[in-house]
């Protein structure tokens, strides 16, 4: 199961809510409908179990199955699509599939590589940092003005990320945005990932 952030947990990352600790919003930024309970606690490299009962308790998060924060606000603007409705269809193309597993999987990381995935991610991983180089960095990526230019500004993003947090985490960061970025700009990457495995050796 993913996270996701619910309109409460939106709106207390907006109004900087005081009933939010600095753990648990880091813990909100991240559930975006990607990462599940393991990959988020990865990626804050401590346990986040507390955290993460109160904050499902209280409403600022919901489980679901792989939806993305862009999905479920289309989600909103498409009310004529129920969710059961989404939920029935997607059965009905599994039970009726005969493709492969590992093809299956394949098409299904080939969908998930977007600009717009992309974007949120690496915005979300420049909230985490809390200071002004990150927030002029995200305005940045959000005002790129061509594709190029957004790919070179989550790359230099990236790259500051490695400089505040160090290589290991930048890595991890860094092979995540391999993931969800469109292949045709993996390339970018390559040499950063390449250097920052290199400089995370013992």
């Amino acid at each position: 199961m993913k996270l996701i952030k619910t309109d409460k947990g939106r709106e207390a990352l907006r109004s900087h809510d005081p009933h939010l600790a600095p753990r648990e919003r880091q813990i909100v930024i991240l559930a975006n409908g990607a990462q599940s309970r393991g990959s988020i606690q990865q990626l804050m490299a401590r346990d986040i179990g507390a955290e993460l009962h109160r904050l499902l308790q209280s409403g600022y998060l919901e489980e679901c199955v792989g939806t993305s924060d862009n999905a479920q606000r289309a989600a909103h603007v498409q009310p004529s699509q129920s969710p059961v409705s989404s939920l029935a269809t997607t059965v009905r193309v599994n039970r009726s599939s005969d493709q492969p597993k590992a093809q299956d999987q394949s098409q299904q990381q080939l969908s998930r590589r977007s600009l717009a995935g992309t974007k949120m991610y690496i915005v979300d991983m420049l909230q985490l940092l809390r200071d002004m180089d990150a927030s002029s960095m995200a305005v940045a990526v959000h005002s790129s003005e061509g594709e190029m230019a957004f790919i070179q500004n989550v790359a230099a993003a990236a790259r500051l990320i490695v400089e505040k947090c160090g290589p290991s985490y930048g890595l991890r960061v860094v092979n995540k945005l391999r993931e969800i970025v469109p292949e045709v700009h993996l390339a970018v990457l390559q040499a950063l990932a390449s250097d920052l495995e290199a400089a995370a050796k013992p």
